[in-house]
């Protein structure tokens, strides 16, 4: 009389079983598929997006990260990838910029000390290359000045107003520079450390046309690379009553210290 009773109860039971595993397997799944915090990876791939547009590059990665280990097969972990790379480029951009502005800041420091210390230019005679005693002493010290400082590299950029024939001022011009570059070498420079530029009459640091004011054109430059790129470039701004502004800013122009780099 207790059989139908019993069989009713394990029935019951095998039932309740039966029913807890499908049930399990299911809320496994539901889980998997919404993350451990029941986030989608849509959710998680816009909540990256919005952090790397608040430039929160930290937080945006870790979101992309998760996607990519939660999800790997997802469309969104090929998305997150993809974040992911373009996070890394923006770095390498900012960690590039920033070495470029501390070199040319170093730059700046460097050709200001050059000319407070030792002067960066010499003059001529008209229709003249050849060195006065001044100007010799003048390049002496400044071989010494850049021997001590071997990561340097110059340009001696040489420039006449001798004339209007543009072929002999190019040519006189590059004779300045060479003698320059010949003592300079004599007194001990490396000669892979020294370019030579003529500028022949086309790069005048006064605008005028008197004796004296041209005068001031008929010089050799001895000029320090930009340390980023070794390449020089153009020193002087000009100024129509012949006076001369050095693109080398004070220190306190410049916004660096006085200090002669070492």
């Amino acid at each position: 009389m207790y059989k139908p009773y019993s069989s009713k109860i394990v029935l019951g039971v095998v039932s309740a079983v039966f029913a807890f595993m499908l049930a399990f397997p299911l809320s496994a799944i539901a889980e998997e598929d919404n993350g451990a915090n029941g986030e989608t990876p849509a959710e998680l791939l816009l909540d990256g997006m919005d952090a790397a547009a608040d430039h929160a590059s930290d937080s945006a990665r870790k979101f992309f990260q998760r996607i990519i280990a939660l999800y790997p097969a997802s469309p969104e972990a090929s998305r997150a990838r993809r974040a992911l790379a373009a996070l890394d480029h923006d770095n390498d951009e900012e960690e590039r910029a920033a070495i470029r502005a501390d070199e040319a800041e170093r730059t700046m420091q460097y050709r200001h000390a050059f000319l407070i210390s030792v002067g960066d230019r010499v003059f001529f005679a008209e229709n003249s290359a050849t060195l006065g005693g001044r100007a010799r002493s003048i390049i002496g010290n400044q071989a010494r000045w850049l021997k001590v400082r071997p990561n340097l590299k110059v340009t001696v950029i040489g420039r006449a107003d001798d004339g209007d024939d543009r072929h002999a001022a190019k040519t006189l011009s590059r004779e300045r520079a060479e003698a320059v570059r010949d003592l300079l070498i004599k007194a001990g420079l490396d000669p892979a450390r020294i370019n030579v530029r003529a500028a022949g009459n086309e790069d005048r640091l006064a605008q005028c046309s008197t004796p004296l004011c041209r005068a001031e054109n008929r010089n050799a430059e001895v000029f320090i690379n930009d340390l980023r790129d070794r390449e020089p470039r153009r020193s002087s701004i000009q100024r129509t009553d012949g006076s001369e502004t050095s693109m080398v800013p004070s220190a306190a122009e410049a916004g660096v210290s006085s200090e002669m780099p070492q």
